[in-house]
């Protein structure tokens, strides 16, 4: 595992090194559109990885974060307009466009999000959760030209570790997370399900409308959503199992692998006993 994130640093630092060089002052960052680009490891059962996108509006107070399937993405072409990401949201089974979006002015985060069995695209809207950031670490690391400094945090579930640089002043990161006084480098939690690594950053004006294609088809809160993603999967469960086992031949046991424990990024929410973990 630690030669696989050393490999995936290296390509970074590769590809970060290609950019512009000189330090980003606060003043340059408000000027300027950036798009930082991450490669977003899911290591679970089943490993994948997605191309993660984030493109703050630093004067507007808010970011826009997209995760598209890599095999989505390398069907596009690299050529010179390449600021148009032509990608189609699809449901159900297909991969789809995982999209947050951050506003500190409202203080609120929404972001897409799909349920197992259930061919609907969600709308979840959710207060802007309080990141308990950990700055005391002595730790530092270069990545590219850039020298980060470490940071921890523990949100839903999951402790995370930060590497962020104050040589560009952006307190947005990927996915959910924003409140360092610097850009996320690379970011991962401890056991290394979870992971983003940046492999570009570009200033450049960005045409969203084929990644933020308006097509969900329910608005909802968060809290209302998990429930309603909880009872459509265990409902969904309980039929298959009981579809089962009036199948199964005389003598014949059927086993099942206990599905009510979380597996996703999320394990416990704010108004959660810590117990239900």
């Amino acid at each position: 595992m630690k030669i696989k994130i050393l490999i995936a640093l290296l390509f970074s630092i590769q590809l970060i090194s290609a950019q512009n060089s000189d330090k980003t002052s606060l003043s340059d960052s408000l000027s300027n559109q950036y798009q930082i680009e991450y490669t977003v490891n899911f290591n679970n059962y089943v490993p994948i990885s997605k191309k993660g996108i984030l493109i703050p509006y630093l004067k507007e107070n808010k970011s826009n974060y997209y995760e598209i399937p890599l095999d989505e993405d390398s069907k596009q072409k690299d050529d010179t307009n390449d600021s148009e990401i032509n990608e189609t949201i699809v449901i159900g089974k297909k991969n789809v466009i995982k999209r947050n979006f951050v506003n500190l002015n409202t203080h609120k985060l929404s972001s897409t999000e799909n349920i197992t069995f259930d061919s609907k695209t969600y709308l979840v809207t959710e207060a802007l959760p309080k990141l308990d950031w950990d700055l005391n670490h002595p730790d530092t690391l270069k990545i590219g030209t850039y020298m980060c400094n470490k940071a921890t945090t523990s949100f839903r579930g999951r402790n995370y570790i930060a590497w962020y640089t104050n040589d560009i002043p952006i307190t947005f990161g990927p996915w959910k997370f924003h409140g360092l006084p610097g850009l996320i480098l690379d970011m991962y939690d401890q056991t290394h399900k979870y992971e983003w690594i940046v492999t570009k950053i570009s200033k450049k004006v960005i045409n969203e409308k084929t990644l933020n294609q308006d097509k969900h088809d329910v608005n909802i809160d968060l809290k209302a959503f998990v429930a309603l993603r909880e009872e459509v999967f265990n409902k969904k469960m309980n039929n298959l199992k009981n579809n089962l086992k009036s199948r199964q031949g005389r003598g014949t046991t059927v086993g099942f692998t206990d599905h009510s424990k979380r597996q996703g990024r999320e394990l416990v929410f704010e108004w959660e006993d810590n117990k239900q973990q």
